[in-house]
């Protein structure tokens, strides 16, 4: 049970994610050469940081940590782009999963794309 406290604090936005991946080189190609971003100078050997065009977001990709045994996560991660038609027929061209074809939607026309890793991706039109 959590205790009755309020919170003193206001959360004022996210400010990173991180995607555990099963294998880098292929998920760092995925998402740079079929979905687009961009990939910020290598920091460590085990992670790559991706970005958007222009540069106000970013994520990391990295190889699990620690030998024990991972727990299921789910994570929702919505990007907004500037064509949803083209980067789901790249998806498709490139052999990723598109279990939901571009359709309008709460936030205007978007598309599912899964990744190598199976994380569902939601893109929409900016």
């Amino acid at each position: 049970m959590m205790p009755d406290i309020q919170a003193k604090q206001h959360i004022m936005g996210l400010t990173f994610a991180g995607l555990e991946v099963n294998d880098l080189e292929v998920s760092k190609t995925f998402y740079r050469d079929v979905l687009g971003f961009s990939e910020a100078p290598a920091v460590r050997p085990d992670a790559v940081i991706m970005k958007t065009a222009d540069g106000l977001g970013s994520f990391a990709l990295k190889q699990p940590s620690g030998d024990g045994p991972k727990s299921a996560t789910a994570v929702a991660l919505w990007f907004a782009c500037d064509d949803v038609d083209a980067l789901a027929d790249r998806a498709r061209k490139a052999g990723a999963p598109v279990p939901l074809a571009p359709q309008n939607g709460p936030f205007g026309k978007m598309t599912v794309v899964v990744d190598p890793n199976g994380h569902s991706l939601t893109f929409h039109n900016a």
